[in-house]
């Protein structure tokens, strides 16, 4: 496992990665994301099923954070993706990479993160706005 620190000192957790800088090629408008406080949502999954319908995955490129959440945490996980069937492929199950924000406890508002990936010597920007809804008061 290993560990980084964001802005604030909260810690950014990866299971498996390497940060990867670099001038950025290509960006998206940033993807407009909403959680409640003190819960996870998904990011991104990279995944590159072989076109031979093995459940090998193909190279894959690692994400690295250009800008961290300055109000949570970003989890790299590996796990399995249902690929659909697809031409002469059955329907299978494909080990990807998985990027998960989970908020600071307690905080509410929005946060914001780059992701870069670097594929093919082409460099993509990955932004999100998170929305942490505050928790609905009690009547």
């Amino acid at each position: 496992m290993i560990l980084f620190r964001g802005r604030r000192g909260f810690p950014l957790i990866a299971v498996l990665g390497l940060l990867v800088w670099g001038p950025a090629t290509g960006a998206q408008a940033p993807k407009e994301l909403r959680t409640k406080p003190n819960v996870s949502v998904g990011l991104v999954n990279l995944v590159n099923p072989r076109p031979d319908c093995s459940v090998n995955p193909g190279p894959v490129a690692l994400p690295g954070l250009r800008q961290p959440p300055s109000h949570g945490a970003i989890q790299m996980l590996i796990i399995l993706a249902n690929i659909p069937a697809a031409g002469n492929c059955p329907a299978r199950r494909v080990p990807t990479i998985a990027l998960i924000y989970t908020p600071e406890k307690g905080f509410s508002g929005v946060d914001t993160v780059q992701v870069e990936v670097d594929a093919n010597n082409r460099t993509t920007l990955l932004s999100y706005h998170i929305t942490v809804e505050p928790a609905a008061e009690p009547l």
